[in-house]
């Protein structure tokens, strides 16, 4: 082994003048979300919107360079009641849209019950229930409303998540004698302006949206037949389910407790009601995304913050695994980004659930008379 004979001055010299270039070399291949601080795992704000909208982690550093632990991201604690907002807090906006390339048929769906109706262009339309077996003998059960992207359909939930397992078990409603919850998932339709697969129409702001309809009826016929708790419907969809969801939450924020989307940035619906936040949400979305990039989403949450609107946000790696920074461009590829697009993040569910245990509706409703109306000139 040989050593060196170089004055000790000379090799801190050295030393500092390498320190020097990593650091200059760091700060220009930085991203504006490096910037934030590694502890915050929401990775959007420089403040939460409420307190406890935090998300929280027990992770341990990784060892030897591996991935860190999964751990759970949305504490447990005890139910918020928000008061049901009265009138519509969403300006108008669109045109309803009602051509169709063709009509879907019925979906085959491995669930407890396959609804078959029309919605209110008068097409078939079809809607897949899971929880409902046995639902009749207990309490009145959580509906969780599950808007499928144009890269999925109700009839996949059983390879590409854990509603199935969940859906018999989960305590959401905080009534451990009566476990479980209702997860109902419409199906879209073919509309001739997107070519990429089933959609709801969520461009269409406005009562007569005919998906909004269908599923208004579903739920009317859900709680007529005594399944659901009225004050424990959630809303959840995936890349452009995922603005079903929002806009859904949004235009029925007195019958829907909370939302949350996968891989979806900003609806075009806007809330105009100064007087009230829109209804809370979980973000899920990865870090490197080629259809809705990470940035996008974290521009929605930082916008939902402005309005006081309750935002979790969980960032997430190729895996499920969570993620700090949003991934550099040329470290996402549009295949990889497309890829992590579709991939529901399976085992990610409970984070899901947790949330909405968190959120209910009060009985307390407002008076329609003190709502702000909205403004028509909004964008």
């Amino acid at each position: 082994m040989r050593t060196s004979n170089a004055p000790l001055s000379r090799i801190l010299g050295l030393l500092a003048a390498t320190s020097t270039a990593a650091v200059l070399l760091t700060n220009a291949c930085s991203s504006p979300s490096e910037a934030i601080d590694g502890g915050d795992l929401l990775g959007v704000y420089d403040k939460d919107a409420g307190s406890d909208a935090a998300v929280q982690s027990d992770a341990k550093p990784p060892k030897d360079g591996g991935k860190p632990a999964k751990v759970p991201t949305v504490p447990t604690g005890p139910t918020k009641e928000r008061r049901p907002v009265t009138g519509t807090c969403v300006a108008k906006q669109g045109e309803a849209d009602h051509e169709l390339r063709r009509t879907l048929g019925r979906p085959a769906c491995r669930t407890d019950e396959i609804i078959e109706t029309k919605d209110t262009d008068g097409s078939p339309r079809y809607a897949c229930l899971l929880g409902t077996r046995g639902a009749e003998a207990r309490a009145p059960l959580p509906l969780v409303i599950f808007f499928h992207g144009p890269e999925g359909t109700p009839a996949q939930v059983d390879k590409r998540t854990a509603w199935r397992k969940l859906a018999a078990k989960f305590d959401v409603s905080g009534d451990a004698a009566h476990p479980g919850f209702v997860l109902l998932m419409p199906q879209g339709r073919l509309l001739k302006r997107d070519k990429t697969g089933a959609i709801f129409d969520s461009d269409f702001v406005g009562e007569n949206n005919v998906d909004v309809a269908f599923v208004d009826a579903l739920v009317a016929d859900l709680q007529k037949r005594g399944l659901i708790d009225k004050k424990r419907v959630y809303t959840l969809g995936e890349s452009k389910g995922g603005l079903m969801a929002a806009t859904y939450a949004m235009l029925r924020a007195d019958k829907v407790a909370a939302f949350a989307a996968f891989a979806s940035e900003a609806p075009p619906a806007s809330w105009t009601c100064t007087d009230a936040a829109p209804p809370p949400a979980l973000l899920l979305y990865r870090a490197c995304d080629s259809v809705t990039p990470c940035d996008s989403v974290e521009a929605w949450a930082r916008a939902r913050e402005k309005q006081g609107a309750e935002t979790v946000s969980i960032r997430l790696g190729d895996a499920n695994d969570l993620e700090l920074h949003c991934a550099l461009k040329n470290k996402c590829t549009k295949n990889k980004g497309k890829a992590n697009h579709e991939r529901w993040p399976k085992g990610r569910e409970e984070d899901i659930l947790r949330f909405f245990a968190k959120h209910a509706l009060s009985s307390d409703a407002a008076d329609p008379a003190e709502r702000v109306a909205p403004d028509a000139s909004a964008p």
